[in-house]
Order: structure tokens, then sequence, then C-alpha cells
């Protein structure tokens, strides 16, 4: 079996992208259009797959926290806000590429790549939710020892 290593490639590039997003969510909260919460959402799924550690200071931060409060907690994402999300991503992508189609010296795969993005986006917005079954167990139901348990056997 391959040993994994901390700063390996893959994990690199996740935390780049997670930092873009971030980025991105912050140019939402000043400007209105630009979507927050899907960025944020995005840059959380990167950081939980290279450094789960950045993913715990964006959901602590003060400044992103109120934009983030059903990531961490028991709060689902309500589907008005997947919703709004949704369309606000949409139309900064447009409003994007229209800009970017409307240059002369526009490179035409620009647009491609951002649309093919705002898919990707798009999907895990839709298909974000907490594993339930996993925050509504007690400690009776779940499978894996408690404290208590271990202190039993000694």
């Amino acid at each position: 079996m391959a040993k994994t290593t901390v700063f390996s490639p893959r994990r690199l590039t996740f935390a780049v992208l997670g930092l873009a997003f971030v980025a991105l969510g912050a140019v939402g909260v000043f400007l209105p259009g630009i979507p927050t919460v899907g960025p944020l959402l995005l840059a959380s799924f990167f950081f939980t797959k290279s450094f789960p550690q950045l993913e715990q200071r964006l959901i602590r931060n003060r400044f992103f926290k109120p934009y983030l409060k059903f990531v961490d907690g028991d709060v689902p994402m309500p589907l008005k806000a997947k919703l709004i999300s949704m369309v606000l991503m949409w139309a900064s992508i447009l409003a994007s590429c229209s800009f970017l189609c409307s240059r002369t010296d526009a490179n035409y795969w620009l647009p491609g790549i951002i649309v093919a993005l705002g898919f990707v986006g798009t999907g895990f917005i839709a298909n974000f939710q907490r594993n339930k079954t996993f925050q509504s167990q007690t400690p009776e139901e779940s499978d894996s020892p408690t404290d208590k348990d271990l202190n039993a056997r000694g």
C-alpha cells in the first residue's frame, strides 16, 4: 500500500482550490450578485478533502460564520438557501461569460470552463447535506464505543 505524504499534489491542489473559493466567497460578501454560500461550501468540501484544519478555521471564522451556520451544525441547508445560492451563482456566471465573450481578444474556452465549474458547484449545492443519522444518534444507538464503554472494559 502506498504511503500518502502530507503534501501530496492532490491535497495541495484541493487546498489551493479551497482558498480560491474562499476568496470568491469573500468577494461575494461585499458585491451584490456574487454568490457567497456556494463558493464557501465548495471551499469547505476542498478543505475537508485536503486539510481539515483549514475547514475548521473557515467554519469558526467570524467573517464567514453567518454564511456557514449549517455546515458544521445540526441546521440543514434550507431549500430556499440552495435555490438562492444557485440562482445567484448562475447569474454571476452568465454575467462573467457575457463580459468575456463581448471582448474581441477573448479566449472562448474560458467561458466553457466557467460554465463547467458552475455545473460542478450546482451539483454540490444541490446534493449538500450532512449525515443526519450520524448527528441524531445517541451514544446508545451508535456502533462505536463511548468513553463509558471503554472505561468499563478496563
